[in-house]
């Protein structure tokens, strides 16, 4: 008897049904029911109408509101976004494991990792909701005809300043130039010169195979062969777009400009604005496109892989990146076609906010993160 009440016993702790979750996880899981329960009764609503209010409070300027409205959601997701450059080697770490696993045991091994508690992808889970949830929610606003029509202030906190209408600066005025008139290059020059480009290049790649045994131990020389190799990876990935787009410029080199001053009601659909939305659009997946394949590039080259064959799968992607910019830049013309032109300029300005942020934000957060982990290396225990 004593030794089946002992065996039954080894059972029940053997079956892990029975265990309970670790804490962060089980914290996880009561947030996203609340964050959940938040949502779908219009609390992330509610509060992102109360930010962009409370900001046109002070400005007094829709435009501005707008504009202002991303940079501080930006500055608000700092802490987060520094908490992700600590992780960020982890959840390399946890991706690679998934690549290497089959695609029927990817989920298992996700939720394996979650069942233990492991942080990175207790974060990873946390910050796709509130980044998704924040961005909805800020996109919506805009979607609500408020311009025309009194705001409900049930929308609003009770703190928050009722805005009076009508309402202000709702006209995005920006200072631009239009061409007056054009003249084209003769087709013999044009081929003349996308030839000559192409045998340039060519030539500066065949004297340096010729000369590279005199400059080997030139770090300098060396290090700018490494950013011209890069150049021509970039090039080479679009080359047919950006002989077309050099053919375009070269048949209509403009010869006279004129300024004015672009005017667009926000509360209304524009189709200029449309325009600006899908280049930005393509411009922006282009850029992470590049970032991406750069990053894969580097440590494919670390891993001893041919050059030859980093340098094939470089070019593909990028031409994958330019098919996929293209049809999200037409996607995104054709949605913007059909709403308020306020949200396009929030769209803008999230685009040109990733487009800057290494050279901003992000400059704060490699800071931080530097001294996290200088920190974090320090209060490390030795073995």
């Amino acid at each position: 008897m004593v030794e089946t009440q002992s065996t039954f016993s080894q059972v029940r702790k053997i079956d892990n049904s029975r265990q309970w979750l670790p804490i962060i996880t089980t914290l996880l899981l009561v947030f996203l029911i609340f964050l959940a329960i938040w949502f779908f009764r219009g609390g992330s609503f509610k509060l992102y109408a109360s930010l962009f209010f409370s900001i046109y409070f002070i400005t007094h300027q829709i435009w501005l509101s707008v504009i202002l409205m991303g940079v501080v959601q930006n500055i608000i997701f700092l802490p987060l976004r520094l908490i992700g450059n600590v992780l960020k080697q982890p959840l390399k770490d946890f991706e690679d494991e998934l690549d290497k696993t089959e695609n029927k045991q990817q989920s298992l091994v996700f939720s394996k990792k979650l069942k233990e508690g492991s942080l990175p992808i207790v974060y990873y889970i946390f910050n796709f909701f509130v980044n998704a949830i924040a961005f909805f929610s800020a996109g919506r606003i805009f979607l609500i005809d408020f311009y025309t029509k009194p705001l409900d202030p049930n929308l609003l906190y009770s703190w928050v300043p009722y805005p009076k209408y009508p309402l202000l600066g709702v006209d995005f005025k920006v200072p631009l130039f239009k061409i007056t008139q054009t003249f084209a290059l003769p087709w013999s020059t044009i081929f003349l010169i996308i030839g000559g480009t192409i045998l340039f290049f060519a030539a500066l790649r065949l004297i340096w195979r010729l000369v590279r045994f005199i400059f080997k131990r030139n770090q300098k020389i060396l290090k700018a062969r490494i950013q011209y190799n890069k150049l021509l990876l970039t090039i080479g990935g679009f080359s047919g777009v950006l002989i077309l787009i050099t053919i375009f410029i070269l048949r209509h080199i403009p010869s006279a400009l004129q300024g004015f001053v672009f005017v667009a009601n926000l509360t209304r659909q524009n189709t200029p604005m449309n325009f600006v939305t899908a280049i930005g659009t393509f411009i922006v997946t282009l850029h992470a496109g590049y970032k991406n394949s750069s990053m894969a590039a580097a440590q494919a080259k670390i891993a001893g892989i041919s050059p030859e064959i980093v340098s094939k799968v470089f070019r593909e992607q990028m031409r994958s990146s330019v098919k996929n910019g293209l049809i999200l830049g037409a996607g995104a013309f054709f949605i913007t076609n059909q709403i308020p032109s306020a949200f396009e300029l929030s769209i803008a300005t999230f685009e040109v906010m990733y487009m800057i942020y290494p050279y901003t934000f992000g400059k704060i957060i490699s800071v931080g993160t530097n001294k996290v982990k200088t920190i974090n290396s320090v209060n490390a225990p030795t073995t």
